[in-house]
C-alpha cells in the first residue's frame, strides 16, 4: 500500500485535533454544543489518540483492510506518535466482534514478570529493574494472524514512515515531555530522543525516532520471532543484564499472547463484551450491573443524585477488584459471581439515595491503573475493535534500549503486596484497562469505547455506558461531559458542574476536589457508535487529550 500525499503532508505539517476524511459529514450534536464535532461515515471509521494513528488505521480501511487490520496499523503507529503513552516496549488488551459470526474474542497482550524478578524492598517506580516482559508485539500480530486480512509489513508501514521521517510534537505531548523532563532527559537514548541542546522538544518540535524505524522494519519483515528471538531480544537482555534488570532471552521466548474469553454483561438490555482478567473489564460490567438497580435517568446527567449513586456503585465495584481480580493463570477469579444480577442488587441495597457509605467492604463470595491510550474501528461490515494499550507511567521505564529506539514500560510496580494480585514469575499483573463493545438490545452492532486513564478508566467507562443509554447522548456529547470520580476523602471533578448539583454534594459529606475543566486526570476517551437508523458510524473523540476520528 502506499502513502497517499495526504500521509507525506502529514508527517511534518501536523494535524489538527479531529480530522474527517474527504466526504465526510462533520455533525455537532443537536441536544448539546461539544467543543468538537462528531465524525459520521458510512463505511469505515477509526478513532485514537492521535491524528496520524486514526490516519493509518483508515488508509488501511480504504485498501480494503478490515477493523484488525486497522487496529493494528493504528496501535503500532501510536506507539510511534504517543510515546509517552504507548508503544513495542509495553502492553494491551484487545476486544475484537466479529460481526457475521456474531462473536466476541479478546486477546490479552498484557506484560508479565521476568522468572528471576526479586526485590528486596519496593519495585523502583523507574529504570531497568521496574520493566516487565513487554506484549505489544506479540498481541498485535496475534490478532493479525488470526482476524486480520493483510500482511504485517503493509500495516506496520505507516508507523516506520511515521518513526523514519518525524512529527510534529503537540501541545499535549511537549507538556508530557516538559514535565517529565528529569526523568527522560536522566538517560542517554531517551534524552537522544526527546531532548535538544540539553532542553526539552517542545510542541511544533518535529521528533524523529530512526532507531525506532529500524526496529519496527525488523519486526515488519521477520514477525513477533523478531522481537522475542532475534537481534531486538539480544538488545533487550543486553540492556537488562548490564543495568540491574530481569528481563532475560528466556523470558522473551517464553512471552506468549492470549487468546480468553471476553466478560460478558449487559445494560438495560445492551449487551456489553469487556476485557477479562487479569484487567478489570469485570468491575466496570459489576458497576453497571448495581446501577441498573436504579432509574438513572429519571435524575438529570449532572445532578447530585445520578453522581452520588454512580461514585456508591463505582466504590463497591473497585473494592471487589482489588480483593478478587487477578491473572486467571495464577488465582480462580469469580467472575460469575461478580457479574450475577442478584449479587449486583444486593450491592445496590446498601446504597442509600442521600448518604455518602463510610466504608466499602468488598463482597463475600459463594465458594466457587497512569498514562494509556486507547483506540476504536468501525469497519465496512459491522466489525468492531476496542484496543487499549500503555506503557504504565508517562513514559514507562524512561528506559530506551541503545541503539533500538525502544521505550521500555514500568509495569512491575502494578504488582499487590498481598492478594491476587500478588508477584509471581511469569504472572501477568492487574491493571484497570477495559476496552468494551456495545450490541444493541436487537443484538447489533452498537458501540465501541475505550479510555485511559489509571484508575479512572472504569469510572469513566461506567459515565460513558450511562450517557449513552441512560440519557441518549450522541457519542462526543457522552465523552465531553463533565466527569468526576470518587476518591477517600470526596469527589474529584470537572468544574463544570451546576452549582445547585455541587452544593448539594457537599451538603451530603462529599469533600470536592475541582480540577481542569477537560482534564486529562479523567484520560481520553475514544467511542465510535453505529446509528441503529441508518447504519452510518460517528465518532467521538476526547479534547482533554489529542483524540482524532478520520473515517470515509
Amino acid at each position: 500500500m502506499k502513502h497517499t500525499q495526504w500521509m507525506r503532508n502529514a508527517l511534518v505539517a501536523g494535524l489538527a485535533l479531529v480530522v474527517s476524511a474527504s466526504g465526510v459529514e462533520t455533525q455537532t450534536p443537536a441536544k448539546a454544543r461539544t467543543r468538537i464535532p462528531q465524525i459520521v461515515a458510512r463505511k469505515g471509521i477509526v478513532a485514537s489518540a492521535h491524528p496520524l494513528a486514526s490516519q493509518a488505521g483508515v488508509e488501511i480501511l480504504k485498501a480494503g483492510g478490515n477493523a484488525v487490520d486497522a487496529a493494528v496499523a493504528a496501535a503500532f503507529t501510536l506507539g510511534v506518535v504517543e510515546p509517552n503513552a504507548s508503544g513495542i516496549g509495553g502492553e494491551g488488551m484487545m476486544i475484537v466482534y466479529l460481526a457475521r459470526r456474531g462473536v466476541a474474542i479478546a486477546i490479552d497482550y498484557r506484560s508479565a514478570a521476568p522468572a528471576t524478578a526479586n526485590y528486596e524492598k519496593a519495585v523502583p517506580p523507574l529504570g531497568h529493574a521496574s520493566v516487565a516482559v513487554p506484549g505489544t508485539v506479540a498481541g498485535l500480530t496475534l490478532a493479525l494472524e488470526k482476524y486480520g486480512a493483510m500482511r504485517l509489513p503493509t500495516v506496520m508501514m505507516p508507523a516506520i514512515h511515521v518513526a523514519a521521517e518525524g512529527f510534529k510534537i503537540s501541545e499535549t505531548l511537549g507538556t508530557a515531555i516538559t514535565d517529565h523532563f528529569v526523568d527522560v532527559s536522566a538517560r542517554e537514548p531517551a534524552a537522544r530522543i526527546f531532548t535538544a541542546g540539553g532542553l526539552p522538544l517542545e510542541a511544533g518540535a518535529l521528533l524523529r525516532n530512526p532507531d525506532l524505524a529500524a526496529s519496527l522494519r525488523k519486526i515488519s519483515a521477520g514477525g513477533r520471532d523478531a522481537f522475542y528471538r532475534g537481534e531486538l531480544a539480544d538488545a533487550i537482555a543486553a540492556e537488562m543484564a548490564a543495568q540491574g534488570g530481569f528481563i532475560t532471552k528466556q523470558d522473551l521466548e517464553a512471552y506468549k499472547a492470549i487468546e480468553r474469553v471476553p466478560v460478558k454483561g449487559s445494560y438495560r438490555g445492551y449487551t456489553i463484551y469487556s476485557a477479562p482478567p487479569p484487567v478489570a473489564g469485570v468491575s466496570m460490567l459489576e458497576m453497571l450491573h448495581i446501577l441498573e438497580n436504579f432509574p438513572v435517568a429519571k435524575y438529570p446527567a449532572q445532578s447530585a443524585t445520578r453522581i452520588h449513586l454512580a461514585a456508591e456503585a463505582m466504590k463497591r465495584g473497585d473494592a471487589d477488584m482489588r480483593a478478587f481480580v487477578g491473572d486467571p493463570g495464577f488465582v480462580t477469579v469469580p467472575v460469575d459471581w461478580l457479574l450475577s444480577k442478584p449479587y449486583a442488587k444486593s450491592r445496590a441495597s446498601e446504597i442509600k439515595l442521600d448518604a455518602i457509605s463510610p466504608k466499602i467492604a468488598p463482597g463475600e463470595p459463594s465458594r466457587e491503573p497512569a498514562s494509556t491510550t486507547s483506540l476504536s474501528v468501525v469497519d465496512k461490515d459491522g466489525n468492531m475493535v476496542a484496543l487499549t494499550q500503555t506503557i504504565s507511567d508517562y513514559f514507562g521505564s524512561t528506559v530506551v534500549v541503545a541503539g533500538t529506539g525502544i521505550l521500555l514500560n514500568n509495569e512491575m510496580k502494578n504488582f499487590s503486596r498481598s492478594g491476587p494480585n500478588v508477584m509471581a514469575p511469569g504472572k501477568r499483573m492487574r491493571t484497570t484497562i477495559a476496552p468494551s463493545i456495545m450490541l444493541t438490545p436487537a443484538g447489533r452492532t452498537f458501540a465501541t469505547l475505550g479510555t485511559p486513564g489509571a484508575a479512572r478508566i472504569l469510572t469513566t467507562m461506567t459515565l460513558l455506558v450511562q450517557n449513552l443509554v441512560d440519557y441518549k447522548m450522541g457519542i462526543q456529547e457522552a465523552i465531553e461531559a463533565p466527569r468526576f470520580f470518587p476518591e477517600p476523602a470526596g469527589l474529584a471533578i470537572e468544574p463544570r458542574l451546576p452549582a445547585a448539583t455541587t452544593a448539594a454534594l457537599t451538603k451530603m459529606g462529599y469533600v470536592l476536589r475541582p480540577l481542569l475543566e477537560f482534564d486529562p486526570f479523567f484520560g481520553g476517551a475514544q467511542g465510535i457508535v453505529i446509528d441503529p437508523a441508518t447504519g452510518r458510524r460517528i465518532g467521538g473523540a476526547d479534547p482533554r487529550r489529542d483524540g482524532a476520528v478520520i473515517g470515509y
